[in-house]
């Protein structure tokens, strides 16, 4: 009989443990987006059930007869695809190397803004090119409140700084890395396991994390981000009955066994 028990509990423990459903890490490669027209300020797709839009920003706005270190932010002149990934030419550059990537090399900041259909957490980025190398490179990162930021036109007119202080979850910066690739991990930064609906990544800009000394010489192409969807809570997060009566069996049993040997 106490072989059974235990048997049953095993069991109830294992079907138990094979219920509980864990949410994948989903990647969104942007590499089959087409970017061939120019003057492209953002372009969207899905990814396992999430709608994805992705758009341009640099801080070139503030005067008239726009210039380095213009301090607001406006969206970009272009988004365009250089193979595999994604670069951003602001309103005060041109084409060229490494103006046409996501960089800090003059006084602007380039960053793309993720919006997502529901909130996520960011867990990596990868890229298909970076400025100089791999060592120099970092890059900032931001969750921002859905709360307080509802689209695009809530980057229009702010700065950087307005945008970390009223605007922002948590941020912090990634250093470059490359195995097979470019890519930044976000985990372990402080904006691990942090859930939003928008999202930036750009060149390193210190407002958001770092130090200021590493800035000027950043640059990439976003090629894809990975991020995890919000467990579901409330009544879908309940277990089925069927889950629960298990569980109090097998507890029931390895109890019932400890009490045996007791004896």
């Amino acid at each position: 009989m106490l072989l059974n028990i235990k048997k049953w509990s095993l069991t109830g423990l294992l079907i138990l443990s094979s219920s509980i459903a864990y949410a994948d890490t989903t990647t969104a490669s942007f590499s089959g987006v087409s970017g061939s027209s120019s003057n492209i300020t953002n372009f969207s797709l899905s990814v396992d059930g999430v709608n994805i839009n992705v758009s341009g920003w640099s801080d070139t706005r503030s005067r008239s007869n726009d210039g380095p270190g213009d301090g607001t932010i406006q969206i970009a002149r272009d988004l365009n695809k250089y193979s595999n990934g994604w670069g951003i030419t602001n309103r005060d550059e041109g084409g060229g190397s490494p103006s046409h990537s996501a960089n800090n090399t003059g006084n602007d900041y380039d960053f793309f803004l993720l919006s997502f259909s529901e909130v996520v957490s960011l867990t990596k980025a990868t890229y298909s090119w970076v400025y100089g190398s791999t060592g120099q490179n970092q890059v900032s990162v931001a969750a921002l409140d859905p709360n307080d930021f509802t689209g695009n036109g809530s980057l229009h007119n702010k700065t950087w700084s307005g945008i970390k202080t009223d605007n922002t979850l948590s941020s912090d910066y990634a250093q470059m890395e490359k195995s097979g690739g470019y890519f930044t991990n976000f985990a372990g930064t402080n904006v691990d396991n942090e859930f939003s609906t928008h999202w930036l990544i750009g060149s390193l800009n210190s407002v958001f994390g770092g130090n200021k000394d590493m800035e000027r010489n950043d640059g990439m192409k976003l090629a894809s981000v990975s991020f995890d969807k919000q467990e579901p809570v409330g009544p879908a997060s309940i277990p089925e009955p069927s889950s629960i009566l298990l569980f109090c069996l097998a507890i029931m049993g390895l109890t019932a066994s400890n009490r045996r040997k007791i004896k």
